[in-house]
């Protein structure tokens, strides 16, 4: 029994001393130790082109973040493996803006990765093979790229054009000298223009000519202007000397020339064509095809050079003794009844 009591005495003392202190001191970190290593997390972070490693408590992905001071854009893209045991690695892949200018538009996506033709089908941009495109479809985009689509496309398009009208000056001898008369009001005429066309964004680029078509002819305006001009537009090569051919068959002085005119194609009685340059006449004096020089005596009046090829009542009743023809109406008025010499020459 006494023994029993020593042992007693001798434990109460080792209770008491330092090394009993420590020891439980050394127990009880052991048992934090354990329990820190049981709870801490290690996770690996891939961000902004940096990595790092971060012991926490946390294991929701959203709350490890907040605790890194991490935010993320809803276009970043965030990798998160999960836990295996007590480690984690989280990468995030940030979104960078792209431009698309397309149809006078601006598109803007953003992309953590990807192709221009990536990019086309997010911003919804279609293309077709005639369009230009400021990168390759296949290139790989980076941070504020810029891509221009300029749309070509091919037409045909007519167009209406006006066609100007000229002006035409006509001396006659039905006119004083420097006097100006209007014989026919000009009229602007009207084409259509087919062009094959190419355009950039709706501006053409270039126009290539396929056709002309014109709808209506333009109008000359004509003026009559009093000189020294036959009316006839005939030279039958003789030599005129004081307004009389030096060689002739016959001539009918002091005879009286009236003028008329007739629609277009019109006939005379020989079958001739009329025009100016052709006169009636009473073929039983002056035969159809007969070539004749007519002026007035003093050449203030000049007809010119003429061919026989029609006839009329008056002529052949020997009213008048020659009927000058004129491509126009006005003119034949203007000749109202002149006194002429008739130079047959053949």
């Amino acid at each position: 029994m006494s023994r029993f009591f020593g042992m007693a005495r001798c434990a109460a003392r080792f209770a008491k001393s330092r090394w009993f202190a420590v020891s439980v001191l050394a127990a009880l970190l052991s048992i934090t130790v354990y329990a820190v290593s049981v709870t801490t997390n290690t996770v690996y972070i891939h961000a902004d082109q940096q990595r790092m490693v971060v012991n926490t408590s946390e294991r929701e992905l959203d709350a490890i973040l907040e605790e890194c001071g991490l935010s993320v854009s809803p276009y970043d893209e965030v990798a998160f493996s999960g836990f295996d045991g007590n480690v984690a690695e989280i990468t995030i892949t940030r979104a960078f803006p792209v431009a698309i200018r397309a149809d006078n538009t601006t598109y803007r996506v953003m992309m953590t990765e990807g192709t221009v033709a990536d990019a086309l089908q997010k911003a919804g941009v279609s293309i077709d093979d005639d369009d230009l495109i400021s990168h390759p479809l296949y290139e790989f985009l980076e941070a504020n790229e810029r891509i221009v689509i300029n749309r070509i496309e091919y037409r045909t398009m007519a167009y209406e054009e006006e066609i100007p009208y000229e002006v035409e000056t006509r001396v006659t001898p039905l006119l004083p000298n420097g006097e100006r008369r209007l014989l026919q009001s000009g009229a602007a005429g009207k084409k259509i223009l087919t062009y094959g066309e190419t355009t950039k964004d709706g501006v053409v680029e270039e126009a290539q000519l396929l056709g002309e078509n014109i709808l209506v002819k333009p109008t000359t305006e004509i003026y009559l202007v009093g000189g020294d001009a036959p009316v006839s537009p005939y030279d039958f090569g003789y030599t005129i000397v004081n307004h009389v051919p030096t060689t002739y068959r016959t001539v009918i002085t002091n005879a009286k020339a009236t003028g008329y005119s007739a629609g277009g194609n019109a006939r005379g009685a020989s079958g001739n064509s009329l025009s100016a340059g052709h006169v009636a006449v009473n073929p039983a004096l002056i035969p159809y095809g007969s070539k004749l020089y007519i002026t007035s005596a003093d050449g203030s009046f000049v007809y010119g050079y003429a061919i026989a090829s029609d006839t009329g009542l008056g002529l052949i009743q020997g009213v008048v003794d020659v009927d000058l023809f004129y491509d126009t109406y006005l003119e034949s008025t203007l000749n109202g009844l002149r006194n002429v010499n008739i130079y047959v020459l053949e």
